[in-house]
């Protein structure tokens, strides 16, 4: 799955980024924890401007 970093992980990168990983670490890690947000057309257009 690819999601955009909102903070630096030491092993998948810095914030700004997109990046893929696993499905499961993205649902169940980044994305509950708020570290992340899926890398949606609108996502990224909000991201980018």
């Amino acid at each position: 799955m690819k999601v955009i970093l909102l903070r630096d992980i030491n092993t998948v990168g810095s914030a700004g980024e997109i990046v893929s990983v696993a499905n499961g670490y993205a649902r169940n890690f980044l994305i509950p924890k708020r570290q992340a947000l899926m890398a949606t057309d609108a996502n990224v257009a909000k991201f980018e401007s």
